[in-house]
């Protein structure tokens, strides 16, 4: 029955790829629970107007080399009768064997596909420029150490994190948040932990001043840390920036996040982030309104000194200018034209003429490759004609966003524009995230646990497609299932 399913899902799908002109690609790769090297390929297109996210395949690769994984790729585009020539955009978490110029995945897509352009996954592009600043400033480098060797010390020990709950339930009255791990590749842990150890901290100061009592070095350790004035007010500060750098991972993690997402958004991070460098954040404040007498929630605070304030001080600010810079190194201005070309179209709320230039000379310029000419896409002449009336026009309908305006284009002035309609389309299909890959492999490693890890990599991918693929029970066609699992010979029954 689940072949039957598959398949129907399959015969759907076929159906919605043929009618979509052009086609995203977002691929990723991981180790699964059996060690073996995997790449999971989605597929993003447009389907009347609207641009749609699906899973193709979970496939086991020989090599992590650029021309293995793009091999498993047009075999995967061969296996559902699609040509590689449709692909417009390549989403991937920016690893060198994926953006190498050269002899990247990306360069030997473009070979095919000409008209092509890859992009960094942008929420992959969050999560570095807050790793860039954390290495950048040694305290926090330090921090992060820390607050992993606290988690480390209670997760090994049911005894110690029984006590830190009771001390905990006993000075909030409130059940003890869970500390943390620090984990490069989960993309919110450290706002997460540190969110942990400002809650817990002065059950974890009792706590580990009873270890140290009874002769713990290791408690001693932390507790002379985790008393000192550059910790307590760095998780005050921590705990400001972070919530700033989650909200922009968060909004770039959705599953409809579009072009039009991506400016607003960075810049709105950016605006938050210059103001706390003046500025402390209302954690830090309530730090410092608590901080009285070298003392903070009762607890002698030591390494308090003015130099030790002004210290701090100096590290704060240059954390928060990192974190800025970090963001504008990760999405620099000139960077990504042609995107940038189309947000500014298909937002209807900014309209220089001057944006259609980079989308012009890219998709309306005949391409040279392996000694051939490919036509362009569209006119340029044409579309540079069309450019304002189109904008005019879809000033007329009041209140589009990036996704409307690119539907009402295909859907209801594409017969007007047909340039600037296919051009729409191709919006519709570029990847900007490849959050979905990520959220694949964690659906993967749901299916194939330790304890079924001689589960066939088919039946894996069979039941990865009907969970992320499959319909509600209202929609799904069970009549074409019932017919699918009728037509097959007994002994598949």
């Amino acid at each position: 029955m689940e072949v039957a399913i598959e398949k129907t899902l399959i015969e759907e799908l076929d159906e919605k790829l043929k009618q979509s002109e052009f086609l995203g690609l977002i691929i990723d790769e991981t180790v699964n629970i059996s060690v073996d090297q995997k790449l999971i390929v989605y597929l993003k297109f447009e389907n009347g107007g609207k641009a749609e996210t699906i899973f193709i395949g979970n496939y086991t690769i020989q090599s992590g080399m650029a021309q293995s994984i793009y091999s498993n790729v047009v075999d995967a585009l061969k296996e559902r009768g699609l040509d590689v020539g449709r692909v417009m955009g390549l989403g991937s978490d920016g690893a060198s064997v994926m953006m190498g110029a050269h002899a990247g995945v990306g360069a030997l897509l473009k070979k095919e596909s000409v008209f092509a352009v890859q992009v960094h996954c942008i929420a992959h592009r969050v999560a570095l420029a807050a790793s860039d600043a954390s290495k950048a400033v040694q305290m926090v480098a330090n921090y992060k150490r820390t607050i992993n060797s606290v988690y480390s010390f209670y997760k090994n020990s049911a005894t110690r994190t029984s006590r830190l709950r009771e001390l905990s339930a006993t000075l909030t009255d409130e059940d003890m948040i869970s500390l943390k791990q620090q984990c490069a590749v989960r993309w919110l842990s450290l706002g997460k932990a540190v969110s942990a150890i400002r809650k817990n901290w002065p059950a974890l100061i009792m706590e580990l001043s009873e270890e140290a009592a009874n002769g713990n070095a290791q408690s001693q350790g932390l507790l002379n840390i985790i008393r000192s004035y550059k910790f307590i007010v760095l998780t005050h500060t921590l705990s400001d920036a972070l919530p700033v750098m989650d909200t922009l991972n968060k909004c770039f993690q959705r599953e409809d996040v579009n072009l039009g997402c991506i400016s607003p958004m960075i810049q709105a991070s950016m605006a938050a982030l210059t103001h706390l460098r003046h500025t402390p954040g209302p954690e830090e404040q309530s730090f410092h309104r608590e901080y009285v007498d070298g003392k903070f929630k009762d607890v002698a605070v030591t390494e308090g000194t003015e130099k030790h304030v002004r210290t701090f001080n100096n590290t704060r600010r240059q954390y928060i200018e990192e974190l800025i810079e970090a963001l504008e190194r990760r999405f620099p201005h000139d960077d990504l034209n042609i995107l940038k070309g189309f947000d500014l179209i298909f937002n209807p709320d900014r309209y220089p003429v001057s944006c259609a230039k980079p989308l012009m000379e890219h998709y309306g310029t005949p391409k040279e490759t392996d000694g051939s000419t490919v036509e362009p896409l569209i006119s340029r002449e044409n579309a540079q004609r069309d450019v304002v009336p189109l904008l005019t026009a879809l000033r007329g309908y009041g209140g589009l966003n990036f996704l409307t305006a690119c539907e009402t284009v295909i859907r209801e002035l594409g017969d007007i524009f047909p340039d600037w309609a296919k051009l729409a389309k191709i919006a519709c299909t570029i990847p900007v995230s490849s959050v979905a890959a990520e959220r694949g492999f964690s659906l993967q490693n749901r299916i194939k646990t330790s304890i079924r890890n001689r589960m066939s990599e088919e039946k894996v991918t069979r039941l990865m497609r009907i969970s992320s693929s499959g319909p509600g029970l209202k929609d799904f066609n069970f009549h074409r299932a019932a017919e699918h699992f009728n037509g097959m010979k007994l002994r598949r029954k």
